[in-house]
């Protein structure tokens, strides 16, 4: 057994000791698929039961569950029990013959890994950041590449000005500030002028538009995922965009938020993943964990749509110090860099705008927060090749839904850029 390392979720509760050493900690997992798992079918329903079970204990674990996707079919096991179970599974669907059902098959041999590694982190195992970026996201971390002179140079230029360079980011933040009925209309119009970008799709899935949620302080209290903006497919086309209601917001976070989590991002994705799980049937297709390898997808989709938001020089120029945000939190989460020390360079070296608001974001989703094209050169490559700038606009989103609906990992978004069936 390898011995465990340093946890890429920080503040996740140590369980008793007991339950730690059942949890298998360390290698890949081992045994052989169970007898009554034949066929990819079989597979696809344990899968499902066991996400279903964690979300039980896990309330950021599930994504999306489609109306009439599977139920959870008795009161969820222990969290040994369904790491144990995990485990099998993921040897079940490396060992199955593959035959047409190849890809289906490494997809569920992925994703029951993905939930594999979940479950022993919340037992208290302990990895790796680049580690989990691997095995949960199929991401394969690279060190980001960047010159932080030359970045708050061209930073200098956008925000000129006789005072220190952070003193000008932070004047510019706070006169940029929006917020109440003025919000509530930027957000309306950036989703209705996102949404206006990728015709092609809409009518094949009959997309309503994004409602938004403006919620209370109570409400993101009580929600897994906190102060944080979310958004929620509600099924049949519909979703929500849920704001925390309270804070200032930017004209540009607005705008780059709306094409992120409306059409052509996240609202899309959701309704031609669900349309794929109606035409197949697939169990495993009905739910969408959110630590699993269909969410690098999402989410690099999403963050390439980003660029359809109209920007300035400015905000140009502080987006171009995202791979230095990246580096100072994968430092954080590894434990190599103290919380105050990424505090300070969250703040004068990467200059966001509420430092203590992006490490609360890293502590409660872990690597999740990393998952961006910008991790994974290769990974950002295929994104650029499946929906570049280069393509014109019916086929570019197009190919968002294709790849949303069939990429069911970075894996297969990078089979589609060859032009090959992921499936």
């Amino acid at each position: 057994m390898r011995p465990c390392r340093i946890a890429a979720v920080r503040g996740t509760p140590l369980l008793l000791a007991a339950a730690v050493l059942g949890s298998g900690c360390g290698g890949a997992p081992e045994g052989e698929p169970a007898a009554e798992w034949r066929t990819a079918d079989d597979l696809g329903e344990e899968f499902a039961q066991l996400a279903l079970e964690l979300a039980e204990r896990d309330r950021l674990f599930l994504d999306y569950r489609f109306p009439g996707g599977p139920t959870l079919a008795s009161e969820p096991a222990p969290l040994a029990e369904i790491e144990r179970r995990a485990a099998r599974l993921a040897a079940g669907a490396g060992s199955l013959p593959r035959g047409e059902d190849e890809g289906r098959l490494r997809y569920l041999a992925a994703a029951a890994d993905a939930l594999l590694v979940r479950a022993r982190s919340l037992l208290g195992e302990r990895r790796l950041v680049a580690e989990e970026l691997r095995r949960v996201f199929g991401l394969d971390w690279q060190p980001p590449d960047f010159d932080l002179e030359r970045l708050h140079f061209r930073v200098g230029r956008a925000i000129p000005g006789l005072a220190p360079l952070r003193v000008r980011v932070s004047r510019r933040y706070r006169k940029g500030e929006i917020a109440g009925e003025e919000a509530r209309r930027e957000v309306e119009r950036a989703l209705a002028d996102c949404r206006a970008s990728a015709p092609a799709p809409d009518s094949a899935l009959a997309l309503e538009p994004l409602s938004v949620e403006w919620l209370t302080r109570e409400a993101a209290a009580g929600d897994p995922v906190g102060a944080s903006p979310f958004y929620r497919y509600l099924g049949g086309g519909r979703g929500a965009l849920r704001l925390p209601g309270w804070r200032p917001y930017r004209a540009g976070e607005l705008r780059r938020l709306a094409c992120h989590e409306g059409v052509p991002g996240h609202h899309l994705q959701a309704a031609a993943a669900e349309a794929r799980f109606r035409e197949t049937g697939w169990p495993e297709l009905g739910l969408v964990p959110l630590y699993g390898p269909r969410t690098a997808v999402f989410e690099g989709l999403a963050a390439m749509a980003e660029a359809l938001a109209p920007s300035d020089p400015a905000d140009e120029a502080l987006r171009a110090l995202e791979p230095v945000v990246a580096s100072i939190l994968f430092d954080y989460l590894d434990g190599r860099r103290p919380r105050l020390s990424a505090l300070r360079a969250l703040d004068f070296e990467a200059l966001v705008s509420d430092p203590h608001a992006v490490l609360a974001h890293a502590d409660r989703f872990g690597a999740y927060s990393l998952v961006r094209p910008s991790a994974d050169p290769g990974f950002r490559r295929a994104l650029e090749a499946v929906i570049g700038p280069t393509r014109p606009p019916d086929e570019r989103w197009e190919a968002v839904r294709r790849a949303a609906a069939e990429a069911l990992t970075p894996a297969d978004l990078a089979r589609l850029q060859m032009g090959l069936a992921p499936r």
